[in-house]
């Protein structure tokens, strides 16, 4: 299969089809008409050879493909080229070619000698992958994907420290979306993902198209108008930033799902695919992180009392983070020097994991490993490591490494590999707090992923929990190399909630670090109830993240009495799907785990704000099947006290027993929520006891 440039349409047409579930592409091509994605979308069972019937408007030039795989500028394309280098002036030929039953290769090579090559393949039901190559004259190349012909709205992902994931919906007419990242990291602002769909689609209805870059590093994101109709993605990437085969530059893979049944059905189909990735399933583990509890006030008794205090509640990882090491009092200093504090710790840090195992836990420590204070051992012994220069702006005031030094990265990893020999380390929270901007042109990314893979060789059986200074890595190319994110240091259950729904349309629920923060949260200083911040805690990785020695007796009960809900539902609940589920009241947020055999659900039911009405409407709950018991596990006193008298069914221990009919038409009765209130409601088989699971 292969073919020549030329002017004007071939007659005769190539066609290739892959299938991936629901989801189906057809690619076309002629020995004069570059290859093209015609259709991505619903399975087609026939070539839709209709689609490429077009009008040429005397305005454009008649380009022999309207939407070409690999964009060419010497074939009529206006818009981002695939290829930005040396020689690109000239037109590309092309060779098409399989690449097994459920994957296609498209060669294309330029009479300078220059070679990319494309590549489509089915992922996983629903999902395709979308890959590049290309030799090492490129400066800059470029993914790209035609949305559907009925794409009228988009979600963007934005946000900020503590903000992760806020979800922007607009209409694609009008001038589309651009963003860049220039930072090194995937970053709070710029999650590298995207949703289009059909007008008005919704959490269970209409077509919608998923894209994921899966990469932490720099890219530029376009969606644009077509002057001949419809609008396009583009991904770019510096050929130099991105991983190497020998000479070629080969960019992180595009993956494409699609969906008819609205967002949620988008959330089942990248949370399967995003476990096909992984490595390994994630450790399960309620773990007790140190950050808001202690700071970097590191005292080995008050330690003790904080592991005793956790284990009571039984939580099964410890992880000790920041300020145990070096210099480290304060984050002005130390990074870099990955030894205990002598005044912190004088015999080292196995009393104090010797502690944790012994009351039963797994012991975690948190790392920097890319960074470097410049009150520090490593940067007086290794000025010369530091990317950029010594007098560069500063965030969170340290440098970052530069890894890509054979001998900076030796170093680092080396420092690594000795640590996480101590077997008693069962865990690593590996941060990355700064933006580096300075790493334009490098290839920063690699050089972490090798770094990473070090690690994990030295440690098959580590885990590793991705953060950014929460969540600035959270793409497909973080979680194929970890087994946990955490997803923001906000722990405000208005903010963390939307966030987990947002992060559910890429990533399963068993990956999201979600903790029980203070009762007033340190970043937004809201105060919420205990009920509310459990009730979030529960559907993802679960865990605390504060001082539980300072909780009162009935706050402890209440603790205790959620890890044991958790524990007793994480078999199903780890591979279930997290949804969304709508419901009238704007301020009102229901967000739940459903099991994959759709019997059982845990849901969050949050009460954000006043409600807008004197009786909040039923809840609708889709997505179970068969005849359910509806009960409440773990029910917050002031639930009872919103309002003269609530829904009997919340105290009852049996709850109600509904059908799933009952429960997509009618739905379930919702008691009055006070403002910073949840309610929380399990769904089971009829006559099945809790303890079942």
């Amino acid at each position: 299969m292969s073919g020549t440039t030329g002017d004007g349409v071939a007659d005769s047409l190539s066609w290739r089809r892959l299938d991936a579930g629901e989801a189906g592409l057809w690619l076309a091509w002629s020995d004069l008409a570059p290859p093209q994605i015609v259709h991505l979308g619903a399975v087609l069972e026939e070539a839709p050879a209709a689609l490429l019937q077009r009008p040429e408007p005397a305005s454009l030039v008649a380009a022999p493909a309207a939407m070409p795989l690999f964009p060419d500028p010497a074939l009529g394309w206006a818009g981002v080229p695939g290829w930005q280098g040396p020689a690109a002036a000239r037109p590309w030929r092309w060779q098409v070619r399989d690449a097994g039953a459920d994957a296609v290769e498209v060669i294309y090579r330029h009479p300078g000698g220059a070679v990319v090559t494309v590549g489509l393949a089915v992922f996983a039901p629903g999902l395709f992958e979308l890959s590049l190559r290309a030799g090492p004259a490129a400066g800059r190349l470029c993914h790209t994907v035609p949305l559907p012909p009925d794409a009228a709205e988009q979600l963007t992902f934005g946000g900020r420290w503590a903000g992760e994931l806020a979800v922007r919906r607009v209409p694609l007419a009008g001038g589309g979306f651009r963003t860049s990242r220039a930072g090194a990291r995937a970053a709070h602002d710029a999650f590298p993902g995207q949703v289009v769909g059909e007008a008005g689609f919704g959490e269970d209805t209409g077509a919608v198209l998923g894209l994921h870059l899966a990469w932490f590093g720099n890219y530029d994101w376009h969606v644009a108008e077509r002057r001949d109709g419809g609008f396009v993605a583009q991904v770019s990437l510096d050929a130099a930033e991105v991983d190497r085969d020998g000479d070629d530059a080969v960019l992180p893979p595009l993956y494409l799902g699609w969906s008819p049944d609205g967002l949620n059905g988008l959330r089942r189909v990248f949370q399967d695919g995003a476990r096909r990735l992984r490595s390994r399933p994630p450790a399960a583990r309620v773990q007790l992180n140190t950050w808001e509890g202690i700071y970097f006030d590191h005292d080995p008794d008050r330690l003790a009392a904080i592991a005793e205090a956790a284990a009571d509640l039984g939580v099964e990882r410890f992880v000790l983070d920041d300020g145990w090491f070096g210099r480290r009092r304060d984050d002005r200093r130390g990074l870099g020097d990955w030894t205990p504090r002598p005044d912190a710790y004088p015999d080292g840090l196995g009393p104090l994991m010797d502690r944790v195992r012994h009351l039963g836990m797994e012991f975690g420590l948190w790392v920097e490993p890319e960074m470097v204070n410049r009150d520090s051992a490593l940067f007086e012994a290794h000025p010369g490591w530091v990317l950029g220069e010594p007098d560069q702006p500063l965030g969170r005031h340290q440098f970052a490494l530069d890894l890509g030094q054979p001998a900076c990265l030796d170093h680092v990893a080396g420092v690594l590999e000795t640590l996480v020999a101590d077997r008693r380390i069962a865990a690593l929270k590996w941060d990355m707090n700064r933006d580096v901007p300075q790493g334009a042109g490098r290839p920063l990314v690699p050089a972490a992923t090798a770094l990473f893979d070090r690690v994990r060789a030295a440690r098959p059986d580590l885990d590793i929990e991705a953060c950014a200074s929460g969540g600035g890595r959270a793409d497909w190319r973080a979680l194929s190399r970890t087994q946990r994110v955490w997803l923001s240091d906000a722990h405000d259950p208005d903010l963390r909630l939307p966030m987990m729904a947002a992060y559910g349309l890429f990533a399963p629920p068993e990956v999201m670090g979600s903790h029980i923060g203070p009762e007033v949260s340190h970043q937004t200083g809201r105060r919420w109830s205990l009920h509310a911040r459990a009730a979030m805690a529960v559907l993802g990785s679960m865990g605390l993240e504060l001082d539980p020695t300072t909780l009162a007796a009935a706050q402890r009960d209440t603790v205790r009495a959620c890890v044991t809900l958790h524990k007793r539902v994480r078999p199903w609940l780890h591979d279930g799907h997290l949804l969304v589920l709508p419901h009238p009241d704007p301020a009102l947020t229901a967000v739940g785990v459903f099991a994959r055999d759709r019997c059982r659900a845990l849901v969050c039911v949050l009460r954000r704000a006043p409600a807008t009405s004197a009786v909040t409407a039923p809840l609708r709950i889709r997505h179970v099947s068969g005849t359910l018991q509806v009960r409440v596990p773990l029910l917050d006193p002031a639930v009872r006290r919103g309002a003269p008298a609530q829904p009997p069914w919340i105290d009852m221990p049996e709850g109600l027993r509904l059908t799933d009919a009952e429960l997509r038409a009618v739905g379930v009765p919702l008691p009055a929520l006070p403002p910073g209130r949840a309610l929380l409601i399990e769904l089971c088989p009829a006559g099945a006891s809790p303890s079942d699971g």
